[in-house]
């Protein structure tokens, strides 16, 4: 899959209300990219979300692999693993 069609995945499982923001590089850390979602409804507590997710992988095209598929299991209410 190409990076274009691996975020339309992510669009298309992201729950409503929910911002995705962009995989994050950092290469001191054993699995170089990280990518954040939270649920934009939620009334945040200083520093806390309840509703929030972190996706990691090796590329940017995992890390959207694993971001959407995470997404797409709470979108059925289930927690992801």
């Amino acid at each position: 899959m190409t990076i274009v069609e691996l975020w339309e995945r992510l669009h298309d499982a992201t729950p409503s209300r929910w911002a995705v923001g962009q995989p994050a590089f950092e290469p001191h850390r054993a699995v170089p990219r990280s990518q954040y979602a939270f649920d934009s409804n939620e009334r945040p507590k200083v520093g806390h979300r309840t509703r929030e997710w972190t996706a990691t992988g090796e590329t940017e095209g995992a890390c959207l692999e694993e971001m959407a598929r995470c997404l797409a299991e709470m979108k059925e209410g289930k927690v992801p693993r």
